[in-house]
């Protein structure tokens, strides 16, 4: 089509939202998803999330009910978030405490998720997915090990610990909404879509990649579409995460090449020659074949898989490249991030509850074989 569209959150709220919550599902993935998966055994599903396509229902999950035109709501809930804070953190200003329990901005996602969650029951879904954001916003700006009490700056809560506090709350409330509705136990999966690495501090480990590439001489941008940049852009970059980017040569491709490999702040550079998919680490350029000698499997999981993978899409940049530990591709002052392939950024955890079915410990697993598992212990196929 001619355009580059970033579909990384902070891109979507509020500038690029109404794009994002159409075109992300309806027009631009390839993938199957998991609510084109369920139409095949007649399931009616629903989704209060980024990712829809395939959904017999799409909610909001910013907005009760249906999903309409958001830009206006978007840019004031972006507003309302200053004001979020877990309702038991101790220490807080009174005037604040006051305003959060008249008005309570800090569960305004999540309670919305789970009042739409409900919304699909009713309707007679019986598969859906709920995204609760603020966990995911809480740990990039607080870091994933930080706790109640820490000082940090007054918007979402005071530290990652408050905003799992806060969704353990709402899985009791959703988990009980679907008993009264429907009159049975649900099989409820928790689970998380990647993992999370802490950020040092100091502006040398913010990077901002465009930056970089306009130092050393090549025209380089983001956020916005080829036709509005004109014919003089030479580099894109996408990033996510944002501890790795998609980086998309428009011409200079071995200057592009050269300056990647020169950035203190990159781990792994990927990328095609011809048919083979190569991976530049710490100097030298090798196989992906050949990627377990240098990166082990405990360190970097399923590293091969993952990077052959993502080397088949057609929309692949022409390079992928990887943060160093402790860095980000981004300017800022967050303290967590994710994205790259390390142990850090790429294990959580998963909890499947399901009526009838025993304890049972499964050490590692890809995030599709839980729902893979999961669906097996509830239909049998």
């Amino acid at each position: 089509m001619g355009e580059y569209i970033g579909y990384d959150f902070e891109l979507t709220m509020p500038d690029n939202w109404i794009d994002a919550s159409t075109n992300l599902s309806d027009k631009h993935l390839i993938a199957k998803t998991w609510f084109e998966v369920v139409k095949d055994y007649n399931i009616k599903s629903f989704s209060v999330d980024l990712v829809r396509k395939g959904a017999d229902i799409k909610f909001s999950f910013i907005k009760p009910g249906l999903d309409r035109d958001l830009t206006g709501l978007a840019k004031k809930l972006m507003f309302l978030r200053r004001f979020a804070g877990y309702k038991n953190v101790k220490g807080k200003n009174p005037i604040k405490k006051l305003i959060l329990k008249l008005i309570p901005f800090h569960a305004f996602q999540n309670e919305v998720a789970v009042m739409n969650t409900l919304k699909g029951i009713k309707a007679g879904c019986r598969f859906g997915v709920t995204w609760f954001m603020e966990t995911d916003a809480a740990s990039h700006i607080f870091g994933p090990d930080s706790f109640e009490g820490e000082v940090g700056k007054p918007i979402l809560y005071d530290s990652f610990e408050d905003a799992l506090k806060d969704i353990d709350e709402e899985l009791e409330k959703m988990y009980n909404g679907v008993v009264r509705i429907t009159g049975k136990e649900p099989a409820l999966l928790v689970i998380s879509d990647h993992g999370q690495s802490g950020l040092r501090k100091g502006k040398s480990y913010h990077v901002d990649l465009v930056e970089e590439f306009e130092r050393n001489g090549l025209h380089a941008f983001s956020k916005i579409d080829l036709h509005e940049f004109g014919e003089h852009g030479q580099v894109v970059v996408a990033v996510s995460g944002p501890r790795m980017a998609h980086v998309y040569a428009l011409s200079e491709k071995e200057k592009v090449f050269e300056i990647l490999k020169n950035l203190d702040c990159i781990e792994l550079i990927v990328f095609k020659d011809g048919n083979e998919v190569l991976v530049h680490h710490k100097g030298e350029t090798i196989n992906v074949k050949n990627i377990g000698e240098y990166l082990s499997n405990e360190e970097y999981p399923f590293a091969r898989e993952r990077i052959s993978g993502l080397m088949e899409s057609e929309r692949c940049g022409d390079f992928v490249v990887t943060a160093k530990k402790g860095y980000e591709f981004q300017r800022g002052e967050n303290k967590g991030a994710h994205g790259g392939l390390n142990f850090e950024d790429s294990v959580s955890f998963a909890v499947a509850h399901i009526p009838g079915q025993r304890e049972k410990e499964i050490d590692f697993a890809l995030s599709v074989d839980v729902v893979r598992l999961a669906f097996e212990s509830v239909y049998g196929k």
